[in-house]
């Protein structure tokens, strides 16, 4: 990108921040419809995975422990609202505490992997094997 336009951050940030227009039409992940429990399951899944061995809980058999839900960065939990979230074509029918839970867990997948973890969770929710 050139060195006196905005680079990428910049304008996530911005689109974030000034709360992007919804437009009509097909959501933009493809990706079946799912239950939010579904879609927060597999999100939580692959976040904990990605955590390095130090931040994971483990319970007495050495697999992560259920933990609650995680405290992300608060800008990464916008974007994974804004270009996760929202874009699930089942999001409308879910409560705004199970888009707000599944935001934080993509975030933390986003916040370990980047965009690999958010193509690894796009893979498992259309049933296709992941590349980490």
């Amino acid at each position: 990108m050139a060195a006196d336009g905005p680079g990428p951050r910049e304008v996530i940030a911005a689109l974030v921040g000034e709360g992007a227009e919804i437009l009509p039409g097909p959501p933009a992940l493809e990706v079946p419809e799912a239950s939010a429990d579904t879609v927060i399951a597999a999100a939580r899944r692959l976040a904990l995975r990605a955590l390095p061995r130090e931040r994971r809980r483990q319970d007495r058999s050495g697999l992560p422990a259920l933990t609650p839900d995680p405290d992300p960065d608060p800008g990464l939990r916008r974007v994974a609202a804004v270009l996760f979230v929202d874009e699930h074509p089942s999001a409308p029918a879910w409560s705004a505490a199970d888009r707000d839970r599944l935001a934080a867990w993509v975030a933390v997948l986003i916040e370990q992997r980047g965009e690999d973890g958010v193509q690894d969770l796009i893979a498992v929710l259309g049933g296709r094997p992941t590349e980490g």
